[in-house]
């Protein structure tokens, strides 16, 4: 069975209420049943953490699929990983894992009401340009997230409480946007899912 791997931060962990939970894994799997849906997700990760534990947590298991899901933390002035420091771990990641295998997630945007000191809108913006400009030298699939979030997440409640952490509709909203481009990438690896 093909591997895909879920790579990323507690918005990839499934963070629901101050636990780890499977709401992002339950919705990839539900819909992709041939293939094994592995969650890599630990909450407040950045791609400097990721560097560190790719081997353990994603070359080990040799997957077909990975998706890479950093950035909600590295943007945080606390966790001091600057732009081209980012970039750099992004390559590096992508490098190591081999470009015709990963798919790259953008930011999400986060309510600026919570997160506006620490996350404001112009960096969230910066580290996301990063991501998108590091798919278009590898040609790899990038699923935007931040510009469509903006104009809809608040309103339609894609929140917890804490303003960045995704709810259930959130978790919809995701999930949706990574299985399409999860299903590409294994149309393009001669799957039909």
């Amino acid at each position: 069975m093909e591997k895909v791997i879920l790579f990323g931060d507690s918005i990839t962990a499934g963070y629901t209420e101050g636990e780890i939970t499977d709401e992002l894994t339950k919705r990839i799997s539900a819909k992709l049943t041939e293939v094994d849906v592995v969650n890599a997700g630990i909450p407040g990760d950045t791609t400097t953490g990721a560097l560190v534990r790719l081997h353990d947590h994603v070359l080990r298991y040799q997957p077909q699929v990975v998706t890479v899901f950093f950035g909600a933390n590295d943007v945080c002035p606390s966790c001091e990983v600057p732009l081209e420091q980012y970039r750099a771990n992004l390559v590096s990641i992508v490098e190591q894992i081999g470009s015709q295998k990963v798919i790259l997630i953008g930011l999400p945007y986060v309510n600026p009401k919570r997160y506006d000191e620490e996350r404001p809108d112009e960096e969230v913006l910066n580290y996301n340009q990063v991501v998108r400009e590091v798919a278009e030298t590898y040609e790899i699939p990038f699923v935007e997230l931040f510009q469509e979030m903006r104009a809809v997440a608040v309103e339609q409640g894609f929140y917890q409480v804490d303003g960045l952490h995704f709810s259930v509709s959130g978790y919809d909203y995701l999930a949706a946007k990574m299985i399409a481009s999860i299903q590409e990438k294994l149309k393009e690896l001669g799957r039909n899912d």
